[in-house]
């Protein structure tokens, strides 16, 4: 599905906020978007985090190739 950017960084943020953690892989072909793309997509939603100072931290697991959404 194509989007613009503030309905694919609206729709990361609320699935974030639902399920705690998205796949990079399944978030790249939802999108259909490029790694650097969804790179880019992950920074602006981490910086909202932080300038909005809301009670969460963005997190990549490496290893499972996921970000996860902490709790503060």
């Amino acid at each position: 599905m194509k989007v613009n950017k503030t309905q694919a960084l609206m729709y990361l943020l609320s699935v974030l906020l639902t399920n705690k953690q998205i796949s990079k892989e399944f978030i790249k072909n939802k999108l259909e978007i490029s790694d650097l793309t969804f790179r880019r997509y992950m920074q602006e939603i981490r910086a909202y985090l932080i300038n909005f100072e809301l009670p969460y931290e963005l997190k990549y697991l490496k290893g499972e190739d996921i970000y996860s959404l902490v709790d503060l």
